[in-house]
């Protein structure tokens, strides 16, 4: 049983079919909400529904999206308020994570990643804000950050630099949009498992040196990211914008 009510609410999820943003479309289910995600590996659309929703699958929606492409992203959310009738929290968590030398990088790894991690949240959020303000409802906004915005992670400058905008498009969202009703914060993980660092903690000696310098001592749960994302969504931080919450275990405080 999920701690938050989200019963009666409908919210949107990118890149949810896997990993964090899988977790994420879950807890809202849980919680009572009507989730509409998408994905561009969704193309077992079908079968990711049941999974998720069991019977219940008028409460879900799932479409195969590349969130780079922007008018892909727009149709999308125009069929989740179609379905739902309004959307109550859009969730902005579709993202890659390439590794690359400085000297290596190229203009078309450049594209990929500012398209994936940094303009399909100002696209999506900028839909989303439209499509609020015309039905003249409240919402929430809440965008998948990192603590590579701040802590600039080797071999990662897209990344890096695609999550400090992500925190930037946060707060500059939030004070453009907060007249609309509509709050704008992100949740910036720390290492949390995924298909995207996989890699990186394949030797599980380096995990193990990593938590041992944690003050938690351990990597963070999806669970752990899905709560912050929850919580941010939910009436309960109704006077919250603008923020970006860590939740990295003391990382940085390293």
């Amino acid at each position: 049983m999920s701690e938050f009510d989200f019963t009666g609410k409908n919210v949107v999820v990118t890149g949810g079919a896997r990993g964090i943003g899988r977790r994420i479309v879950e807890r809202f289910f849980e919680a009572g909400a009507n989730v509409a995600l998408c994905s561009r590996s969704s193309g077992g659309k079908e079968q990711l529904e049941r999974d998720i929703a069991g019977d219940e699958l008028d409460r879900i929606m799932a479409r195969s999206v590349d969130v780079a492409n922007v008018a892909q992203v727009q149709a999308f959310l125009d069929e989740a308020f179609e379905r739902f009738g309004d959307i109550d929290v859009l969730v902005n968590n579709a993202g890659i994570m390439t590794s690359e030398s400085i000297a290596d990088i190229t203009e078309e790894q450049w594209q990929r990643v500012m398209d994936t991690d940094l303009k399909s949240v100002v696209f999506a959020s900028q839909r989303f804000a439209l499509l609020k303000k015309e039905r003249g409802t409240r919402g929430a906004i809440v965008n998948i950050s990192s603590i590579s915005a701040t802590t600039y992670l080797p071999n990662n400058l897209l990344y890096n630099i695609a999550k400090a905008g992500v925190n930037t498009t946060t707060k500059t969202m939030a004070r453009a949009l907060g007249p609309d009703g509509i709050r704008v914060n992100a949740v910036g993980p720390g290492s949390t498992p995924t298909d995207l660092n996989a890699a990186l903690y394949a030797d599980p000696a380096v995990e193990k040196a990593l938590c041992e310098r944690l003050p938690l001592g351990r990597r963070a749960r999806q669970d752990d990211i899905a709560n912050a994302v929850l919580f941010l969504a939910d009436d309960t931080a109704d006077y919250v914008t603008g923020q970006v919450l860590y939740v990295e275990g003391g990382w940085l405080t390293l």
